[in-house]
């Protein structure tokens, strides 16, 4: 009775290749790799692939935000699904659709045909969020910190030898993309044979007639997460907004390259592998999540501040080092405080509500860092600055409550 009726034909192979949930754990963690390294292959060139194919600078940034707002909308609605018919299924077909899409991807040779291809991955590629709910079921307290931990640590991995093994290929766009979903089929297989549903099985249920509560009562079930939310928002729209600069930023006041650009991205790879891997032993500094959650934020407003400073490049760098340390331990603290807060029935998706503020700064980012950049260099870094000090009053200010791990 351990795999539900839809996975019986296949009862037999999974039963042979069960795993216990420590081993499902690291499972989830190579497929995460698998899934970083994939769209590492991918993402450094996609803007440079929509101008080659006829789209103006502004159409880019059309695109880019299409696909953040559909995943705006779509992560609470993939959680609610996940939530009600299991992570499996979801899982399954999301991670087909997206391996299809990035193969049309590298052989499009249209702009309409780009934009429905980034609009099908804007609704269905929320394959990490996934993988860190599917760990939250199987994983309690340190054990869960650890795992979220390990996943953002593998991703700085992936970006940082992603890119340099596209160059071996002259950065062939379509050599990227027949990767990146040469990959996300493995997923699909490797997760079909070896995961088993995590959610409970008193929980799933395909019965459309038993009552649904509304969105809004859903979420006032958890309004005490508003400020962790609302924090996710601002920080993320800081960081994107330093991130979507820092290009041009470096290449107009240090005459960067694009091979210094990628010398630069691959440091901060290796900046994110070690930042995440010693956040597992930054969240034992204090049994109080909350506070090490508002001293994190102080660093991050620090290290934005200190980029608009810099004198030179080691400098710089130093900062993007400080900045990883600070955004790596943020998201895993507030990942974890979301899971701690949430039951079985409702963690997938208030954990897409998450996924959804993070879209909110991904489709306002780079359009505003343009605007802003077209008035003077600096505006983009000075308002980044004030979203992340904005971030960090809110969580000073806001009386967490009294279970504080």
């Amino acid at each position: 009775n351990e795999y539900k009726s839809y996975l019986r034909p296949y009862s037999v192979v999974m039963v042979l290749v069960h795993l216990s949930d420590a081993s499902v754990t690291q499972f989830l963690i190579l497929l995460s790799f698998v899934d970083y390294f994939g769209v590492s292959m991918v993402a450094p060139q996609i803007s440079l692939r929509i101008k080659e194919v006829g789209a103006s600078h502004l159409f880019v940034g059309m695109i880019s935000s299409v696909y953040g707002a559909l995943q705006l909308v779509s992560a609470p609605i993939l959680g609610r699904l996940q939530d009600t018919y299991g992570r499996r299924p979801v899982i399954l077909v999301c991670s087909f659709i997206i391996s299809m899409s990035y193969l049309l991807l590298g052989f499009n040779v249209s702009v309409v045909g780009m934009l429905i291809i980034r609009a099908v991955l804007g609704i269905v590629k929320h394959t990490q969020s996934t993988f860190k709910v599917v760990g939250g079921d199987l994983n309690t307290g340190v054990a869960r910190s650890e795992f979220i931990s390990f996943i953002n640590s593998i991703s700085g991995l992936a970006f940082m030898i992603g890119p340099f093994i596209l160059t071996l290929f002259d950065d062939r766009f379509y050599i990227g993309c027949m990767v990146c979903s040469t990959c996300f089929f493995l997923i699909h297989v490797l997760y079909f044979v070896f995961v088993p549903e995590t959610l409970p099985g008193n929980v799933v249920s395909s019965d459309n007639s038993a009552p649904k509560s509304s969105l809004l009562s859903r979420i006032k079930k958890y309004r005490s997460l508003w400020y962790i939310l609302s924090y996710r928002f601002l920080a993320a729209t800081a960081v994107m907004l330093l991130r979507y600069f820092t290009p041009l930023y470096t290449q107009h006041y240090f005459g960067f390259t694009s091979r210094d650009a990628s010398y630069m991205t691959s440091f901060i790879g290796l900046s994110g592998v070690i930042c995440s891997y010693s956040a597992r032993y930054v969240s034992k500094l204090s049994p109080n999540k909350h506070q090490l959650l508002k001293q994190l934020s102080l660093a991050l407003v620090v290290a934005i501040v200190t980029s608009l400073f810099s004198p030179n490049m080691p400098c710089l760098l130093a900062t993007q080092f400080v900045l990883s340390f600070a955004t790596q331990n943020l998201r895993i603290l507030v990942d974890y405080i979301i899971l701690e807060s949430t039951g079985p029935a409702d963690k997938a998706e208030v954990f897409g509500l998450g996924t959804t503020v993070v879209g909110l700064g991904r489709v306002g980012a780079p359009m505003m860092a343009g605007l802003l950049a077209e008035v003077h260099m600096m505006l983009p870094l000075v308002c980044s600055t004030c979203f992340a000090g904005i971030g960090s009053l809110l969580l000073y200010l806001h009386k967490p409550p009294a279970k504080t791990d």
